[in-house]
């Protein structure tokens, strides 16, 4: 079993550019700064956009059965904007959610939804994006449970957002590294910040080597997959960066098991911009006696 995979999908938008092209093993230095500022770029524009973290403002779980929706006397309520008293009515029903409008102008995948529809059955396949006014919603699984992610496209804190400080780009931490292949797969336990647990396959472990130390990270992969997800904390952890960790994404080379590790290229999760996220968390192996230097620092109070 893995991680939802629409989630980790979205996750490996946010590490925009870590991935899916080849990669240089020699590199000038003037070459890997303008690769990791075109890649931290891409970074700011993710967060900026409409499907970034900075406009969440609501994460809902659903009851089984109705769950009305609005602004005044229902189950769901919003907290932000002028919305009228309900809006909708979200139904749960043996793992599938129905929504009916309750007013006009509710647009499910850009269409004007005018009667009760199926928005979110993932064995159909189905995963609808709806949007009223500047309100913009999908559903989320998370083990067992169901719930609403809300956005708000005219968030105040998309207005605000100047951008994620991040340490000195420096060459030191692009670093060579093997990767090992687990022979049977390894399943590997993630827990997220809300404390649910599901376990994760591991095809395998990068091993790489710092200042003469060897440390190594568990990639969560199928044996197939050509990404390598990995979380891990170090020692800045808490400190200059989020104490939940960080994320990257890394290519893996079926002609060989050397692959370049970047930590310039070390990335937030989204509970550093939202508490309305439901981040998973790098297991105890993954904690690094090692100050990684390198890529994106903590953001806000999250």
């Amino acid at each position: 079993m893995t991680m939802n995979r629409t989630y980790l999908l979205t996750l490996a938008f946010l590490g925009l550019f870590a991935c899916g092209q080849e990669q240089d093993i020699e590199l000038s230095e003037e070459d890997h700064l303008e690769e990791i500022n075109e890649w931290h770029q891409g970074q700011m524009d993710f967060l900026r956009s409409d499907e970034g973290w900075l406009n969440l403002i609501g994460l809902h779980w659903l009851e089984e059965g109705v769950n009305t929706f609005g602004s005044d006397g229902v189950d769901i309520k919003i907290h932000e904007g002028q919305f009228p008293n309900e809006i909708g009515t979200f139904f749960l029903e043996n793992s599938s959610v129905y929504f009916s409008p309750s007013v006009d102008g509710v647009l499910l995948e850009g269409e004007e939804l005018k009667e009760r529809a199926l928005v979110f059955d993932l064995m159909e396949g189905i995963d609808g994006h709806m949007k009223y006014k500047s309100l913009y919603w999908n559903i989320i699984k998370r083990g067992d449970s169901f719930g609403i992610r809300l956005r708000d496209l005219n968030a105040q804190e998309v207005q605000e957002f100047d951008g994620v400080e991040r340490y000195p780009v420096d060459m030191k931490w692009r670093v060579k590294a093997n990767f090992v292949p687990y022979d049977p797969i390894k399943e590997v336990m993630i827990t997220n910040v809300v404390g649910q647990v599901s376990p994760n396959a591991s095809a395998g472990y990068v091993e790489f080597e710092i200042e003469g130390k060897k440390y190594q990270i568990d990639a969560l992969a199928n044996p197939d997959d050509i990404e390598l997800f990995l979380m891990f904390a170090d020692n800045t952890s808490g400190d200059e960066t989020y104490g939940g960790g960080r994320y990257m994404y890394v290519d893996r080379d079926f002609s060989n098991n050397e692959i370049i590790l970047d930590f310039n290229k070390a990335y937030n999760p989204p509970c550093v911009y939202t508490a309305y996220a439901t981040c998973p968390l790098p297991p105890r192996q993954n904690v690094l006696d090692l100050a990684i230097t390198a890529g994106q620092k903590n953001y806000g109070k999250h």
